[in-house]
């Protein structure tokens, strides 16, 4: 299959799942709500849909997200409160959708101004609409999905507003921006979950951790057919179970991911879709790198544990430091090897790289700190869904190029260039970084 079989394969079965089942739906206008009674549970999504998938379509689906969403809720009939910041690509789209009434929500200015037009880049759009959600729709429990990720760069891409890549981004700086005037509104968010692609960076959820009891997201690239699927099967479970605790709730956002999909063979052709896409933001790898297998995944976190993750990410890089031209091969040899995001190269599974790094070395304290890391990430995460044939997927990737030229890459935010990969709360607590600029001579 061609870029072109891959790109027909993908926009068919959205538009004949739009044209087919949801056409015919459609949110109401023009309803004004008040608060609600206190109920168990409110998701809040702010999922970004004024972007490209993979530079190939529109996620706005050319106006037909609104239908779909609209369809997939008269399916699931969902009783919790759903309220979705939707933003198309047309200027002045911007609305409110609640998806357990298939009304358009009238905020009343407090989150879309009188233009119409919100920028999903903008952290304080996000703490409003987060906010806002709350505050009318009150709950023991809050859900947050986020989407349209990154890597350590951000997510939800607004490609209707201004920015150095020609569009804006949430970066991990202005996230915790946001989600402190979250917490300071006293809201507690007590899941975040992302339906978007190689959410599970250290570095990454070192942030997110704080922000929320559990996280949840995948490994690796996205599974488009699972994204149809997983929504309404959610809004059912709730509708089932409205009184689930938030860890039951995690834990079935990770069960409800199908493992066989059509995407068990479009996406080994992603990687090339992305790389030669006109509209495709952010780095590209170089044709040579691409070839690594995906594979579906699903990981749950627990929040409190990543930190000791981080810790002994940090425990790893000074024992690596304190000799690193006698460790030097066998950390090299590790990265060689080690399992690597099938879109972006230079991130690689955690997990993996400390087991063939502890495979390289017989330095004894460099297999402890491996070991440590290892047992790190595995008591970080408390569900998980993967196929039985995939052994190197174990939740976490880390960024580590494969080369110099890589590592000056990636070391600024495309989207951003005043934020730093230097500057990252992560890289600010552990040794990562210097760990880095020491390996390739920085």
């Amino acid at each position: 299959m061609n870029n072109q079989g891959f790109r027909l394969s993908i926009i068919s079965i959205l538009l004949l799942l739009a044209t087919l089942l949801f056409c015919s739906c459609a949110f109401r206008d023009g309803l004004v709500e008040s608060a609600r009674p206190r109920g168990s549970w409110t998701v809040i999504l702010y999922f970004g849909v004024d972007n490209y998938q993979f530079g190939t379509f529109p996620t706005d689906l050319w106006g037909l997200t609104d239908n779909i969403v609209a369809g997939a809720s008269s399916l699931a009939r969902p009783d919790s409160p759903i309220l979705l910041l939707y933003d198309g690509a047309k200027v002045g789209d911007s609305r409110i959708f609640e998806l357990s009434t298939k009304g358009v929500i009238d905020d009343r200015g407090a989150v879309i101004p009188a233009s119409g037009e919100v920028n999903y880049g903008e952290a304080d759009v996000m703490s409003k609409f987060i906010i806002w959600a709350a505050r009318m729709y009150p709950a023991d429990h809050y859900l947050l999905g986020l989407c349209h990720h990154y890597g350590w760069q951000g997510y939800n891409t607004d490609e209707s507003s201004p920015g150095p890549m020609g569009m804006d981004i949430i970066t991990l700086p202005e996230h915790a921006a946001a989600m402190r005037k979250v917490r300071e509104a006293g809201i507690k968010i007590d899941v975040i979950w992302f339906e978007a692609c190689s959410i599970t960076m250290i570095e990454t959820l070192y942030q997110y951790a704080g922000d929320a009891d559990y996280v949840v997201g995948n490994e690796d690239t996205i599974d488009f057919y699972e994204e149809i699927l997983r929504v309404p099967g959610m809004m059912a479970w709730m509708r089932k179970y409205p009184g689930a605790s938030p860890e039951e709730l995690a834990r079935e956002l990770v069960d409800q991911v199908p493992m066989i999909t059509p995407s068990l063979i479009t996406n080994q052709f992603l990687p090339l879709q992305y790389v030669s896409a006109r509209k495709t933001p952010g780095g590209k790898a170089s044709l040579d790198r691409l070839g690594s297998v995906w594979l579906p995944t699903q990981f749950a976190f627990e929040g409190a544990k990543v930190p000791a993750a981080a810790r002994a990410v940090d425990r790893l890089s000074e024992v690596l430091l304190d000799d690193l031209d006698r460790r030097r091969p066998a950390l090299g040899r590790a990265r060689a090897r080690a399992k690597e995001y099938t879109l972006c190269p230079w991130y690689v599974d955690l997990y993996d790289l400390c087991r063939l790094l502890a495979e390289e070395t017989d330095d004894p304290e460099v297999r402890a700190a491996c070991q440590e890391v290892m047992a790190a990430v595995e008591g970080s995460v408390f569900a998980r869904k993967t196929m039985r044939v995939d052994k190197r997927h174990h939740g976490v990737l880390i960024l580590f190029p494969l080369t110099p030229e890589e590592w000056e890459a990636e070391r600024t935010n495309r989207f951003d260039p005043e934020n730093r990969y230097l500057d990252l709360a992560f890289a600010r607590d552990t040794g990562w970084d210097e760990l880095l600029e020491a390996y390739f001579d920085f």
